[in-house]
């Protein structure tokens, strides 16, 4: 009985990611890119200056993602999550704005966030091959070696 749980769940899992991994290749979904080209191309700032709202938020992933998040929002408090996060001090929150400064200037260093350089990769492109060789060493890495240390040093 608990294999067939266990089935099920690999096959629900595998089922997710193929399309997750199907909608972000086929509509080229990057949360970093769209900042990416506002902060480098001071002309694309133009453009949306003159541009309506309405051309704007056609050509934008950011509608989506916060459409996303207040659903996502509503879900979580729907099943009863505590929005609050008694749990979360003024170390963690700094430590949380540290690694997302981090990991957003990495992203956009490399070209693109990690689900963006996935179906690259799986497009053939070879530089995101090596990226992506070293996303999963250093989370290896990270899970062998410096978990029990930021457990430990967490407050």
């Amino acid at each position: 009985m608990a294999a067939e749980g266990e089935t099920l769940r690999a096959l629900l899992t595998f089922a997710v990611g193929v399309a997750v991994g199907y909608i972000s290749q086929r509509y080229a979904v990057c949360f970093i890119s769209p900042l990416k080209r506002l902060l480098l191309l001071p002309q694309l700032v133009y453009y949306q200056i003159k541009a309506s709202l309405r051309e704007f938020l056609d050509e934008s992933v950011y509608p989506g993602a916060v459409v996303g998040s207040f659903a996502a929002f509503l879900c979580l408090r729907a099943l009863g999550y505590n929005l609050g996060q008694p749990h979360l001090r003024v170390g963690g929150v700094v430590a949380g704005f540290v690694g997302a400064v981090l990991f957003g200037y990495v992203s956009a260093a490399a070209g693109g966030c990690p689900l963006h350089m996935h179906w690259k990769a799986g497009e053939g492109d070879k530089k995101t091959w090596s990226y992506l060789l070293g996303f999963y060493l250093g989370i290896i890495y990270f899970y062998l070696f410096l978990k029990d240390l930021v457990v430990e040093l967490a407050p």
